[in-house]
């Protein structure tokens, strides 16, 4: 069992999500409220849209990856209907992911 610190994120409709922090952290947003007690409430973020926000940040938080496996990756994860890359970029946004 990890050591490493859980974050639990509340998203719009309800979802929570727990992540490790080193991962969690790439969202600006939430390394300003990492230290705030409970769930952090993210209102502008649904869960569908917060899954594909964690696999981005989990994979590219993976040590020994290629630019190139990356790239791929980030290829495949945007080939989404409109709407929902549309709702992806708005959550990227809200979050302020680097």
């Amino acid at each position: 069992m990890s050591s490493e610190k859980l974050l639990t994120l509340k998203t719009s409709d309800g979802a929570e999500f727990q992540i490790e922090e080193a991962v969690a952290v790439r969202s600006q947003l939430i390394k300003n409220m990492a230290e705030a007690e409970g769930a952090i409430h993210l209102p502008n973020v649904r869960s569908d849209t917060m899954i594909k926000v964690i696999e981005y940040w989990k994979k590219h938080s993976e040590k020994g990856i290629s630019e190139d496996e990356l790239n791929n990756f980030d290829k495949n994860l945007v080939k989404l209907h409109h709407s929902d890359l549309f709702e992806l970029v708005v959550a990227a946004n809200f979050l302020a992911d680097r």
